[in-house]
């Protein structure tokens, strides 16, 4: 894990929004997402075309549960998020829900590890099913799949600065050298937050941060769960205080069409979130990271909201 590109107006880069209002833009982009869905399945036989159904397609969903198999696009180079334990088993808060969701369908998962950024040309190239690793929802990604209506998470935004860092708000950043994963929203937003800043995207986040830690950037624009293993990693790295710069809404990404798959997907994770299985996973996974350092985190409510979560 929205602060999505429509959103964002030009009075941003000078003014930082506050942690109320992200949190509603979040809510509302992800919801707005599911009311588009639900009226685009309300075609008619007249307007041929509109859904995978319509065009005398299948569902993904039905090759599924026919072949038992579903292979699924992820990166698993983010932890908690997702990554491989010792024993090279996927894990974390994002593959322990996929996991289950495949366990529900009696489906068993092969995963595609491809790089964050190219999982989005991997789809519409039908390199794989559906992703199985959750991602913003940016519109120009939209573009390219069908976002579930229902968020997997909801994630923090928050900034690393270089050793010897005299900035003391966001604000100050306008105009500073900042490292961004590449292909990530946090690169496409900070660069509408913070015009006047020089930007260095890299194709991993570990290289992004070094930048930072060397001194050679300013600062790094990245996710709350990447903070502990960050600083881990360089002490001497320092958080920014203060709220999250925004939150972004962060879910499954599937074939553009397929609103069976979607409905379903929505369905698995709406019963699941009024089940406190979202938020008990959160703590589980992002807990005693977020916890040492401080953060406020926000898990999936029963309505798709973000909820503040104790940790």
């Amino acid at each position: 894990m929205s602060v999505d590109e429509m959103e964002l107006k030009p009075e941003a880069a000078t003014s930082n929004p506050s942690r109320r209002s992200l949190l509603k833009l979040g809510g509302a982009a992800a919801l707005g997402a599911g009311a588009w869905a639900f009226a685009a399945c309300q075609q008619t036989s007249s307007n041929p075309g509109t859904t995978a159904g319509a065009a005398g397609e299948s569902s993904v969903l039905d090759r599924w549960l026919s072949t038992k198999k579903a292979k699924l696009g992820v990166d698993l180079t983010f932890p908690p998020i997702q990554f491989k334990d010792s024993a090279g088993k996927p894990t974390g808060y994002q593959m322990e829900l996929t996991e289950a969701m495949m366990t529900d369908l009696g489906v068993t998962p092969e995963y595609v590890q491809i790089p964050f950024g190219q999982l989005f040309a991997g789809l519409v190239a039908g390199k794989f099913d559906m992703m199985g690793i959750s991602a913003t929802i940016l519109p120009s990604r939209a573009l390219k799949g069908l976002f579930s209506s229902f968020p997997v998470f909801y994630e923090s935004i928050v900034v690393l600065l270089k050793p010897g860092s005299t900035v003391t708000s966001a604000d100050q950043l306008d105009g500073k050298k900042i490292a961004v994963l590449q292909g990530s929203s946090q690169e496409f937003s900070s660069k509408l937050i913070f015009p006047k800043s020089t930007f260095s995207p890299f194709a991993g986040l570990a290289d992004a941060v070094n930048e930072v830690a060397s001194g050679r950037a300013d600062a790094t624009v990245l996710s709350e769960f990447d903070v502990d293993s960050s600083i881990s990693a360089h002490p001497n790295l320092k958080l920014l205080s203060g709220p999250p710069l925004w939150v972004d809404a962060n879910t499954y990404l599937m074939p553009t069409g397929d609103y069976k798959l979607q409905a379903w997907v929505n369905n698995w994770l709406r019963y699941n979130a009024t089940h406190e299985r979202l938020v008990s996973s959160w703590k589980k996974w992002l807990g005693p990271g977020l916890q040492k350092y401080h953060l406020t985190t926000y898990g999936v409510g029963p309505g798709a909201e973000p909820v503040e979560v104790k940790v």
